[in-house]
């Protein structure tokens, strides 16, 4: 009898410890895919206000999908990607993703846009060199694509 009570017990502490470990494994594959939702949902939110486009949160608010988000262009984002073709033909080391802005793959614009943030710092202090306050100029290509026009004193 006591042999049997052995057994018994050693059968429910590795059911035990068999439904711990799956219940550990489900809790991380949750919290990784909430992770990976709230990065999207942040990066859609970047690229809304960088790109100046418009979002959409109707089909996300029912289905709690990150894809579901719609990011649509403005004048002002038609705007900021016109100068930035212009300026990515003057300046070879600026990249355009021109495929990605013609299937309107707006992360992936975002993201190389945020890629070229340092190249495009880069070039402008190669244009400033020489003026008096360079620092002031170290944007002008960015504030030019982004917004349209430059500060100058």
């Amino acid at each position: 009898m006591n042999r049997k009570r052995l057994i018994l017990l050693a059968i429910v502490v590795v059911l035990a410890i068999c439904i711990s470990i799956a219940f550990h494994s489900w809790n991380k594959a949750q919290q990784e895919k909430e992770t990976a939702n709230r990065e999207l949902r942040n990066e859609y939110g970047y690229a809304a206000g960088s790109l100046h486009l418009d979002v959409d949160t109707s089909q996300y608010d029912q289905t709690g999908d990150p894809h579901d988000i719609e990011l649509t262009p403005t004048d002002l984002t038609y705007g900021l990607v016109q100068r930035w073709e212009a300026i990515a033909g003057a300046i070879p080391i600026i990249d355009y993703p021109e495929e990605a802005v013609t299937e309107e793959d707006w992360l992936n614009v975002y993201n190389t846009y945020a890629k070229n943030l340092f190249k495009m710092e880069d070039a402008s202090e190669e244009i400033t060199k020489g003026e008096e306050d360079e620092t002031a100029n170290s944007m002008v290509i960015y504030d030019y694509v982004s917004n349209g026009s430059v500060y100058s004193d």
